[in-house]
């Protein structure tokens, strides 16, 4: 069974407040969002989180004023002793998580994993991971309080109630298309 999870928690990028999310969360655990393997939205809101990498990049190695908290959202999935990254939402038992500090040398990056793993065991909260761009499912970083990127958010958003939307819309200047 494909458990893809995103974290709500961590889309929060450190919890800059906190709004109750109850009737969107998984039964399971309360911190993580189930989403359908090939979710068209999910796919969407990946698409786009590319197409917009190439500034987030610039801004991580150029961070402006009034931004903060760099995070990348990477797919994990365990292999042998370790963990093996994907962007294949449809492959079976991804995990994604937020990874934070993070560290470039041209397409290289080093960050520390950001969430505490629910799925997968090969990895815990606060290890670092190697990874390329190309592993890179999706981007956030914060810009005068406000959410910037974290496109896949959207999704997990959609699915719940409208008010939660808004909240978030309003909180955290979340935009879904």
């Amino acid at each position: 069974m494909l458990r893809s999870v995103i974290s709500l928690l961590s889309m929060l990028v450190l919890s800059i407040a906190s709004i109750p999310a109850e009737s969107a969360l998984a039964k399971d655990n309360p911190n993580i969002q189930k989403i359908a393997p090939g979710d068209p939205a999910m796919a969407k809101a990946h698409e786009k989180s590319i197409r917009e990498l190439g500034g987030f990049l610039q801004k991580l190695h150029n961070p402006p004023a009034g931004t903060e908290n760099y995070s990348i959202k990477l797919g994990f999935t365990d292999k042998g002793k370790g963990v093996v990254l994907t962007t294949d939402q449809t492959a079976p038992d991804v995990e994604f998580m937020w990874v934070y500090q993070i560290e470039a040398s041209g397409d290289d990056f080093t960050a520390l994993l950001g969430d505490r793993p629910e799925y997968i065991h090969n990895i815990k909260q606060g290890d670092r991971v190697e990874f390329k761009r190309s592993d890179i499912f999706d981007w956030l970083y914060v810009e005068n309080g406000k959410i910037k990127g974290n496109y896949t958010a959207c999704p997990l958003l959609l699915a719940g109630p409208k008010e939660q939307l808004e909240q978030y819309r309003e909180v955290y200047g979340i935009v879904c298309d």
